[in-house]
């Protein structure tokens, strides 16, 4: 009986390489899409509803942060952004309101209007001019539109939603609503940012945990 040689077995190489360089591209990418998401929102104390619901953004929604501080209460750090990117003091004398998008100032009190006039109160200076020079050009050509029979025209059919402070005078969330009505924005959906009640949130879980 003749003996078999025995087969030879043959070292396989994997090269981990492009393994490796997948899996730091998707950590890459989850730490930019984490970050990028953060930058919609601004940290603001939201009103509390009793009756807040779940909420889940659709894909196009845009998010306004309105922030608003007292005369003489303005963070530092507000202040200093102010002044280095805008070349603007903020007194300390008048309350201070802003809108923030995407880390991008729409709106601050007096902005330069470069001689625009508010198309609602006519004659006046138009503040809010960015924002609704933002809001045409860049958000509604995006959204999904949807034909209204009444005024016999297509709509801006996506959302808008406004985060504002609690203490926030409620003429600065009118006025952002008076610029959805312009002529070339008209959005007529808007939203309201607002958080659970600790109390109604700490019994659901607790009856969760039963």
């Amino acid at each position: 009986m003749t003996k078999r040689k025995p087969k030879e077995v043959e070292e396989i190489i994997i090269d981990m390489t492009p393994m490796i360089d997948m899996t730091f591209l998707l950590i890459i990418f989850f730490i930019l899409v984490n970050d990028m998401s953060k930058k919609d929102l601004e940290e603001l104390k939201l009103p509390i509803a009793m009756e807040a619901g779940h909420d889940e953004p659709p894909e196009r929604r845009q998010i306004l942060n309105i922030r608003w501080f007292p005369a003489g209460g303005v963070p530092e750090s507000i202040k200093r952004q102010y002044r280095e990117k805008l070349g603007v003091d903020i007194p300390d004398n008048q309350e201070w309101s802003d809108i923030v998008w995407r880390g991008q100032i729409l709106y601050y009190p007096n902005i330069d209007t470069g001689g625009r006039t508010d198309p609602i109160r006519r004659g006046r200076p138009d503040y809010y001019w960015k924002l609704a020079e933002t809001m045409e050009l860049v958000w509604v050509p995006e959204f999904e539109r949807v034909f209204d029979k009444t005024l016999g025209k297509d709509l801006p059919d996506d959302p808008i939603l406004l985060r504002a402070d609690r203490n926030t005078p409620f003429k600065y969330l009118q006025k952002i609503m008076e610029v959805c009505t312009r002529d070339g924005i008209l959005i007529w959906k808007v939203q309201l940012a607002a958080s659970e009640d600790p109390n109604v949130v700490a019994a659901r879980e607790e009856a969760k945990a039963k």
